[in-house]
């Protein structure tokens, strides 16, 4: 309501202004006539003259939207009912001031919030790779840095999988004597000590662990060597735009 009053005195304002630069002449004669009745004639025109101002600046806006029937319509405001279907409001001379699209169904929306959820995923991964090939190029400053890095850990790997495989065959080793000692007691006829059996049983968990270690330090050469061909691959990528 405040806002509207607002607009109305400006627009009374700009009439009376106008209303000025209009009636300035003719109230310039008026004066000099010096008749007394004039004066109630002039303020009555003043009056008119703001009215019809204030009227058409009122009038400026029209509506266009479209009826159930399909029919066009221009009128000073849209029902309810229509605002859903969008409208388009025109100046007084036929300009378009503003152009209300129409609500979205729900599956319009749905696609909208799937747009909107792939285009912020792809920003997110597009930052995401920003930061990566930033951390690439603070630790490696050619692509020989990455093969360098990559040789050391996978020898340092490659050394751990064969002292275990050592390991392994000295324990399989120590088993199989261990075993043939029992047997020969059994042979015997003897009774076989606990000892024996324990310490075959220890040897035998102490084989489970080292070809458990064996598995994973393989598996994490593999891990190794593909993600050093990755950063190889993307610094070579980075340098080679750079010197473009």
């Amino acid at each position: 309501m405040i806002m509207k009053m607002k607009v109305c005195a400006n627009r009374a304002k700009v009439a009376i202004s106008s209303e000025k630069s209009v009636f300035t002449p003719f109230k310039r004669f008026i004066t000099r006539l010096k008749t007394p009745y004039i004066k109630p004639i002039v303020t009555v025109c003043r009056a008119c003259l703001i009215l019809l101002s204030f009227i058409g600046t009122a009038k400026a806006e029209l509506y266009k939207y479209l009826s159930e029937d399909g029919v066009t319509v221009l009128d000073s405001h849209v029902p309810a009912r229509y605002v859903k279907n969008g409208y388009t409001i025109l100046s007084a001379d036929g300009r378009v001031l503003e152009v209300v699209p129409r609500a979205l169904t729900e599956e319009e929306i749905r696609a909208r919030d799937r747009m909107l959820a792939a285009q912020q995923q792809k920003e997110k991964l597009k930052q995401e790779q920003k930061i990566a090939d930033q951390n690439l190029l603070r630790i490696y400053s050619t692509p020989e840095d990455v093969i360098r890095a990559r040789d050391t850990k996978i020898t340092s790997i490659d050394n751990f999988i064969r002292t275990s495989q050592g390991n392994l065959q000295r324990l399989e080793s120590q088993k199989r004597n261990l075993e043939s000692t029992l047997a020969n007691i059994e042979r015997a006829g003897g009774t076989i000590p606990e000892d024996p059996l324990n310490r075959i049983r220890h040897v035998e968990t102490r084989i489970r662990t080292t070809e458990r270690e064996i598995i994973e330090k393989r598996t994490e050469m593999k891990a190794l060597e593909k993600s050093f061909a990755t950063d190889l691959q993307r610094l070579k990528q980075l340098y080679g735009a750079r010197e473009g």
